[in-house]
C-alpha cells in the first residue's frame, strides 16, 4: 500500500504550479537581492565595478594561470598542478567573499547571533562565551584543551594538515627558536623569549565555574617540556604566568580584559617590571644614562575585539564598553615615547605588545608592553611589532630589513622575543635566515619623506585580505604591486611600485580589499616612513614574490573621482 501511494501521489495542477513558483522565488531571491544591492552601492559610489561580485568567477582561471606562470613552474604536468593549486586558493577566497558580502547574510547574521548569544549564551567559531560578560578566543582555549603540541603525532598531523594550495608549515617551535639563538649568538647577542600567557590560562574560572579557587595557571601538557629544553640549550625564558596568577590571588584583581583577547594595563605594567628584574639577573647590559621618562595616567573605554568578532548588531547591549586606566610613557622633553633604532635592546612583539600602544587597536597609545619595559629599565628600546602570526611575522620582518641592507641588529646586546603562548601549538615556526644583504638596486618608485604624488597604474598583484570577523584584529594592511605607472598622463620611468594600503578598518573591508589584478587605479602615494609609526604594527599581508618584499614600499590612499 505504501509503495502504491508513494508511486501515485496525486496533487492538483494549481498546487504544483504554485509550489514551483514559490520555490523558484525563494531560490532566485538571494541573487536578485544581491544584484540590486550591489547596483545601488555602485550608483552611490561605494562600489567601483558595475558588474556584481558573482561575475568575478569568470576571471579566476585566468588569474590562476597568471599566478602559476609567475611562480616559475616548468613542464606541462607541473604547470597543471600549479594552476590547480592557485585555482583552488582563488575559489576559496571567492566563496568567502561572496559569503561576507551577501546582503541578506549581512542583514540576518547579526540578528541570529544576537539571539544565540543573548538567550543561549552561544558564541561563534572564533569567540566562546564564558561567565557574563567574559569572552574567550577559541585558539587560546584549543591550546589548553588540545593535545600536547610537542607530541610527534601532533607535529606530524599539523605539518600535513595544510590546504592543497598552502606551503607546508614547520610546527615545532624548538628548531626555530634555537636557530634564532644561534644566529644571534654569532653576533654576541643574548635572546630572551617571552611566551605571553593567554586569558584562559589565568582566568579559567570566568570560562567555567569548575575552576573557582584555582591557584595555578592552566597549561598545555607540552609547555613544561618545551621550557626545560629551551633552558637546557641556553635560551632564557621569562614566564609571566606565575607572576600574573600571584597578583590575581593576592589582590583579586582581574588580569585580562573581559571582552578582549588581551591583558589589562595593570598586568602589562607588572609583567614589564618583573621582566626588568629578570633581565638584570641574567643579562649584562652596559650602563645607560637615566632616560628621564615620565608617566601620565589616562582613561580609556572600549569594546573588546572578541565582542566585535561575534558580529552582533551595532546597538547591542549584551557586552558593555570596558574602562581601563593606562600609564602613558613620555620622553624627558614631553614628547610621546618612541623606539630608538640605535638602542642596544630590540623587542620583537605581537598584539600583546601592541595593545595600549597601537592606536588602531582602540585601547590608547604610548602605554604598551614595550613602553612599560623601557620605563622600568630606564633605557631606550628598539622594537618590531606585528599583531598577527607571532610565531614568525616579526622574525620575517627583521630578516627582510637585513636583506635590504638595513642591519637592525647592529649594536644590539639583547633581543627579547615576545609572542602569545598559544603560538607554540598553532603557529608556523619556520626557520628564517637573518643574513645581511645589500641594498636592492631596482627601478621601483620610491618617495622621500614628506613627498606626495598622484599616480595611476595597473594592479599586477594583491596580497590576501582576511575576512572581517575571522581574525582577532579589526584592522589590516594589504600589499599591492602596481605597474604601468603614469602621473598627469605621462608615463613614469620606474618599472612599478610596491604599495601598502588599508584593507580593513573596524572589521569592515575598505574599497582596496576589492582590488583585483588587471584593474587600473589612481592612488595618492606618500613615503612609507611617513606613516610607519601608525601602521607598522597592524596585521599585514605581503605579496608572494620575495623580490617585491625587498622593495621600499609607498603608502597609498585611493583618489576619489
Amino acid at each position: 500500500m505504501a509503495r502504491r501511494e508513494a508511486g501515485h501521489t496525486q496533487i492538483r495542477p494549481s498546487l504544483s504550479r504554485g509550489l514551483i513558483i514559490f520555490f523558484l522565488l525563494v531560490i532566485l531571491s538571494v541573487p536578485l537581492v544581491q544584484h540590486v544591492a550591489e547596483f545601488r552601492d555602485h550608483t552611490a559610489g561605494e562600489r567601483r565595478s558595475l558588474l556584481p561580485q558573482v561575475y568575478n568567477v569568470f576571471s579566476l582561471l585566468t588569474a590562476a594561470m597568471t599566478a602559476s606562470g609567475d611562480s616559475g613552474s616548468s613542464g606541462i604536468l607541473s604547470r597543471v598542478f600549479s594552476v590547480n593549486r592557485h585555482l583552488l586558493k582563488k575559489m576559496k577566497g571567492f566563496e568567502e567573499a561572496l559569503d561576507d558580502q551577501s546582503a541578506i547574510g549581512k542583514w540576518i547574521r547579526p540578528k541570529i547571533q544576537y539571539v544565540l548569544t543573548a538567550w543561549l549564551g552561544a558564541g561563534n567559531e572564533k569567540a566562546y562565551c564564558g561567565v557574563q560578560p567574559w569572552l574567550f578566543y577559541r585558539p587560546g582555549v584549543d591550546y589548553l584543551s588540545g593535545p600536547p603540541f610537542l607530541h610527534p603525532v601532533q607535529l606530524k598531523k599539523r605539518a600535513a594538515g595544510v590546504s592543497e594550495w598552502a606551503t607546508p608549515i614547520e610546527p615545532d617551535p624548538r628548531a626555530a627558536i634555537l636557530d634564532l639563538k644561534q644566529q644571534l649568538a654569532r653576533r654576541e647577542i643574548e635572546l630572551i623569549i617571552v611566551p605571553t600567557p593567554i586569558k584562559a590560562m589565568i582566568q579559567p574560572e570566568k570560562l567555567s565555574h569548575r575552576y573557582n579557587g584555582r591557584l595555578t595557571e592552566l597549561q598545555n601538557p607540552s609547555y613544561e617540556r618545551f621550557k626545560e629544553e629551551m633552558e637546557r640549550e641556553g635560551v632564557l625564558v621569562f614566564d609571566a604566568a606565575p607572576v600574573l596568577m600571584g597578583a590575581k590571588a593576592k589582590g583579586g584583581q582581574m588580569q585580562y580584559l573581559a571582552t578582549d583577547t588581551h591583558w589589562r594595563p595593570e598586568a602589562v605594567e607588572l609583567a614589564a617590571e618583573r621582566l626588568k628584574d629578570f633581565i638584570r639577573e641574567h643579562v649584562s647590559l652596559p650602563p645607560s644614562p637615566p632616560s628621564g621618562y615620565r608617566v601620565e595616567r589616562s582613561g580609556i573605554a572600549q569594546l573588546g575585539d572578541l565582542a566585535v568578532m561575534l558580529g552582533l548588531p551595532v546597538n547591542q547591549r549584551i557586552f558593555p564598553h570596558e574602562k581601563v586606566s593606562i600609564r602613558k610613557i613620555f620622553e624627558a622633553g614631553g614628547e610621546p615615547w618612541q623606539p630608538l633604532g640605535t638602542a642596544d635592546v630590540l623587542v620583537l612583539g605581537d598584539s600583546f605588545s601592541n595593545i595600549y600602544s597601537l592606536g588602531a587597536m582602540g585601547w590608547g597609545e604610548g602605554a604598551g608592553f614595550i613602553e612599560q619595559l623601557s620605563y622600568a629599565l630606564q633605557r631606550p628600546l628598539d622594537r618590531i611589532t606585528r599583531n598577527d602570526n607571532g610565531s614568525y611575522a616579526t622574525r620575517e620582518f627583521l630578516a627582510g630589513e637585513m636583506a635590504k641592507g638595513r642591519d637592525r641588529l647592529a649594536g644590539k646586546r639583547l633581543v627579547i622575543y615576545q609572542f602569545a603562548v598559544r603560538e607554540l601549538a598553532v603557529g608556523n615556526w619556520k626557520r628564517i635566515d637573518l643574513r645581511q644583504g645589500m641594498p636592492v638596486q631596482v627601478k621601483y618608485l620610491t618617495l622621500p619623506p614628506g613627498d606626495e604624488r598622484i599616480v595611476r597604474g595597473r594592479i599586477e598583484a594583491v596580497s590576501a585580505v582576511p575576512r572581517p570577523g575571522t581574525v582577532a584584529y579589526k584592522d589590516h594592511v594589504m600589499a599591492i604591486h602596481l605597474t604601468d605607472l603614469e602621473t598627469d598622463g605621462r608615463p613614469l620611468a620606474e618599472a612599478g611600485a610596491m604599495v601598502y594600503m588599508r584593507s580593513m578598518t573596524d572589521n569592515i573591508w575598505t574599497a582596496a580589499a576589492q582590488y583585483r589584478p588587471g584593474e587600473s587605479v589612481t592612488l595618492r602615494l606618500t613615503a612609507w616612513s611617513d606613516v610607519a609609526d601608525r601602521y607598522e604594527g597592524i596585521n599585514r599581508s605581503e605579496l608572494d614574490d620575495p623580490a617585491l618584499q625587498l622593495v621600499e614600499p609607498c603608502w597609498g590612499e585611493a583618489v576619489k573621482k
